[in-house]
């Protein structure tokens, strides 16, 4: 009887060792996300990444797994930088990933260093074993290192590489052909970053990823490869979709015939496309390469276990489209807008995008000022936003104009005045100066620019100024009433009149009347002041505050939210 008691017990070790084999970095998309901001090989964000530092991380690369991968230079780009193709594994299938084609699209030429230093350094491990036993993968990280130097679209001749499949005017064009001609491969990876406001169909939600199993022919025939990218597709949705719920959508499959994707499908590489979009809102850059991470290792598991046959297309062919012009950054709703030339205010939302360079969004500064435009005047309710203000009863308007007398003005003309002003709802400060002293301001106007201040337009005298004319720099404002921010500003002569309700309306006329900006409408930057309360645009000095103020799209005075 012991001895039949004991037989099982000596069989637990045995077991327990399988069962750990089996399930040793089960590879699951979930486990690949939580694992990824430990297991990343490259840590400078991808928009930061500039050709150089990329091949001293291949070099790295190299050096911890010198027989394990391969780097060759397959090329020179226009300009004369190398182009680097990876390759690791050693399976009788080959895929192809290539990233960068536009210099200005970084966010999965990370991921594939990521990707390649995860395969090696879980080598023997079964799921990364597979892969490598079942695939050789090769990858060129930044086919458009020219392009990706000065973080443009297009390569140092002006040519759009992924629009040169069929005249190959580009030397990275032929490059990217000779390797699928020399490989053969039987999947390829086409990664690109699409605009940040492209969303899910009109649902309102960006689309963080989208993709797209290209067709070979303008019938978009399916070809055994094209259902092979159809799988490859429903496996990264399937595999991004508790990540980013929602925010998965299909790019356009029209037939492109000068793109490689669509070349190279045609000629027996069937291509998926990989567009990053924006990150859902809160959320950083960086989760684009995290997500390239993860949908592609999905893939080449699938590919190497059953060729993904466990990934049915229908759950690619039922994706919501990408969409254009349903997004904004910014919606303002509910509020009333006056407009130079009304007497009255009328019912109007207002919506408005901010361009934020994505080396800055990442942290690597490039010093380019950030810009806003206008995209929707009017009804707005159909718009998606990262940022929705209510405007309950608040009038919007342009921002003040101001006036300044005379060269004197210099002593107190600096960067602090010019925000101060803005801070108080003064968009355009015009400074009358004499004929021989133009040429002395407006290069003073020039050193005291900057995001959130009012703009300085330098003019000759003799020139009319607006009803407000500032004598100094503005004093801290007891509330912020419009009467009280009246007199913060100090306007000359302003002391001496009485601060009604006629009073106000005729210095904002006067403000909207003498700005070439002072119109609101689609196109213009998003500079705007917000009053509240005033109930269908009724104005009262006393109890009307000024709520917000925003120049170019930087909230300068708070209070909006």
């Amino acid at each position: 009887m012991r001895s039949d008691y004991n037989r099982p017990m000596r069989m637990v070790p045995l077991l327990l060792v399988l069962l750990l084999q089996s399930t040793a970095w089960a590879f699951t998309p979930n486990e690949l996300w939580h694992h990824w901001p430990e297991e990343r090989f490259v840590r400078t964000p991808a928009p930061c990444l500039r050709p150089a530092e990329l091949n001293a991380e291949l070099q790295r690369l190299s050096a911890l797994y010198p027989k394990k991968i391969q780097l060759t230079e397959v090329g020179r780009s226009f300009e004369g930088r190398p182009i680097t193709l990876i390759t690791l594994g050693h399976g009788p299938d080959t895929v192809l990933l290539w990233s960068q084609m536009h210099g200005d699209e970084p966010s999965a030429t990370p991921a594939l260093l990521d990707i390649a230093s995860f395969l090696l350094a879980h080598a023997d491990e079964p799921e990364s074993a597979a892969i490598l036993d079942g695939l050789t993968l090769v990858m060129i990280p930044i086919l458009n290192p020219d392009g990706a130097q000065d973080y443009r679209r297009r390569n140092a001749q002006g040519i759009d590489i992924n629009r040169d499949a069929r005249v190959l005017a580009t030397p990275e064009g032929r490059i990217l052909k000779r390797i699928r001609d020399e490989y053969q491969p039987i999947l390829g990876f086409n990664l690109h970053d699409q605009d940040r406001r492209k969303t899910v169909g009109n649902t309102g939600v960006p689309a963080t990823i989208a993709v797209l199993a290209v067709a070979g022919d303008e019938a978009k025939t399916l070809t055994p490869g094209r259902l092979r990218a159809k799988r490859a597709c429903a496996a990264i949705v399937e595999a991004l979709e508790p990540h980013i719920p929602g925010g998965l959508a299909r790019f356009d499959d029209s037939w492109s015939p000068r793109s490689f994707g669509d070349n190279l499908t045609a000629r027996g590489t069937p291509v998926v496309l990989i567009e990053s979009g924006g990150p859902p809102p809160g959320h950083h850059l960086e989760e684009l390469t995290r997500l390239n991470f993860v949908a592609i290792l999905t893939v080449l598991q699938g590919l190497a276990h059953d060729d993904l046959m466990g990934f049915g297309p229908r759950v690619y062919d039922t994706l919501p489209l990408n969409e254009r012009h349903v997004w904004a950054d910014v919606v303002v709703r509910g509020g009333f807008m006056l407009q130079p030339g009304f007497d009255s205010p009328y019912r109007a939302d207002l919506a408005f995008n901010i361009w934020v360079d994505d080396r800055d969004a990442a942290g690597c500064a490039t010093g380019n000022a950030s810009r806003s435009r206008i995209v929707e005047v009017g009804d707005a309710a159909f718009l998606g936003a990262g940022q929705v203000v209510d405007a309950g009863e608040s009038l919007l308007l342009a921002p003040l104009v101001a006036g300044i007398e005379g060269w004197s003005a210099r002593r107190w003309m600096n960067s602090t005045m010019l925000l101060d002003v803005a801070r108080l709802g003064v968009g355009t400060v015009i400074w009358e100066v004499p004929r021989r002293k133009i040429e002395a301001a407006e290069s003073l106007a020039r050193e005291v620019a900057g995001e959130g201040r009012a703009r300085l337009e330098v003019v000759q005298a003799p020139t009319d100024l607006p009803w407000l004319t500032l004598t100094g720099p503005p004093k801290q404002p007891a509330s912020q009433s419009l009467a009280n921010i009246v007199r913060a500003l100090g306007g000359k002569g302003m002391d001496k009149r009485p601060l009604t309700a006629e009073t106000i309306k005729r210095l904002l006329r006067s403000s909207l009347s003498s700005s070439t900006e002072s119109t609101l409408r689609v196109g213009r930057p998003a500079s705007f002041l917000l009053l509240h309360p005033a109930p269908e645009g009724q104005i009262n000095p006393q109890t009307t505050r000024l709520r917000a103020v925003y120049m170019n799209g930087a909230e300068v005075l708070g209070g909006s939210h």
